[in-house]
């Protein structure tokens, strides 16, 4: 999906958007709640040093178009660097990326990593992009009452996002190893790829995390309170960020509860 497209479609992908968004005029702040049931994490790994990620990146793109919302389900694009030495750095990978896709694969898939990865609720999903059966799965999932309550507020100035977040995990669901994360992405993105296993490609991105912010792990009352402010690059648009906040299980990867708020409110 292009740039252009993602306006169009914001009213139906951003949950908990609290704020009207107009296309050339955007509020200065938004609020961001999660709902009543419970949401997961939608997580892909992959390169643009991959000559097998382009379909895996295509299919991600287009779950938004076939109802996947982040009223169902947080979606997040990785990008690791361990195809960096290979012929082409893809310019969105981080090490800590690749480092949490080595934490996952140490549950989920037997310590073995590789990409495209796709992961939902910290397990290895294997659909041959089947969006019948990621929605069956997502369903189930949803039909569960959130195990967290996320209540947060985005700000937007010239140079960075500020979040706030009251994070609450539900006495039933409380116990140790319980971690929050904020995280900001960009969609849109497009890269000329002109070394490597794509090279000549042109190769399009969307829900590219462009910072993950934590762990920030929660008081014994099962309560966090967090303060981020992430600064903006110069090669962002933060008319094509979102935010994302979620809890985890750290020894599981299970997802208590996940919200998103896509776009952000900018001024």
């Amino acid at each position: 999906m292009n740039r252009a497209s993602y306006g169009c479609v914001a009213a139906v992908i951003a949950a908990g958007l609290l704020c009207i968004a107009a296309l050339d005029a955007l509020a200065g702040s938004c609020a961001l709640q999660s709902p009543a049931h419970r949401v997961s994490v939608l997580e892909l790994y992959t390169s643009e040093g991959c000559n097998s990620c382009p379909p895996a990146d295509r299919w991600f793109s287009t779950l938004a178009q076939q109802g996947v919302t982040s009223q169902n389900a947080v979606l997040l694009a990785f990008h690791v660097d361990y195809w960096n030495q290979l012929g082409w750095p893809d310019r969105f990978s981080q090490d800590r990326y690749s480092q949490r896709q080595r934490e996952v694969a140490s549950r989920a898939s037997k310590g073995v990593v590789y990409t495209p990865q796709i992961l939902l609720d910290g397990r290895d999903l294997r659909l041959n992009y089947s969006v019948e059966q990621l929605r069956s799965k997502l369903d189930v999932i949803n039909r569960e009452p959130g195990q967290a309550r996320i209540d947060a507020q985005v700000s937007a100035s010239a140079d960075a996002l500020r979040i706030t977040a009251e994070v609450e995990v539900t006495p039933a669901a409380r116990g140790p190893g319980i971690r929050s994360w904020v995280a900001a992405y960009e969609n849109g993105l497009q890269t000329q790829v002109k070394a490597g296993e794509n090279a000549g490609k042109l190769l399009q991105h969307d829900y590219v995390v462009r910072e993950l912010a934590g762990p920030f792990p929660l008081g014994a009352d099962g309560r966090a309170h967090l303060i981020q402010v992430i600064k903006l690059h110069s090669d962002w648009d933060a008319r094509y960020m979102g935010i994302a906040v979620f809890v985890e299980r750290a020894n599981s990867g299970e997802v208590l509860e996940a919200a998103a708020v896509y776009p952000v409110c900018t001024s």
